[in-house]
């Protein structure tokens, strides 16, 4: 039977490891031209940066703004995918 590629359907998938954790508890790790971190804060995904690139299907980047301030950084579920920042 062939695996199917993992649909994303929602912003934290583009920056949780599924491939390798199933249950998506992995963090991604950010690469170092454009870092950042990722806590819980209350059930909840916080992001240190407002702007930040996360990766889809075939590790193709994506870029995404938070809006919402949370516990020193952004709430993840805030999040809204841009194009490239200049």
């Amino acid at each position: 039977m062939k695996k199917r590629k993992r649909k994303y359907t929602g912003t934290l998938q583009f920056f949780h490891n599924f491939e390798h954790d199933p249950e998506g508890r992995t963090h991604c790790k950010s690469g170092g031209k454009h870092p950042y971190k990722i806590k819980h804060l209350n059930g909840k995904h916080v992001i240190s940066h407002p702007v930040v690139m996360g990766h889809g299907v075939g590790c193709k980047p994506q870029w995404f703004k938070f809006k919402r301030k949370l516990g020193g950084g952004f709430d993840m579920a805030s999040g809204v995918k841009i194009d490239k920042p200049e």
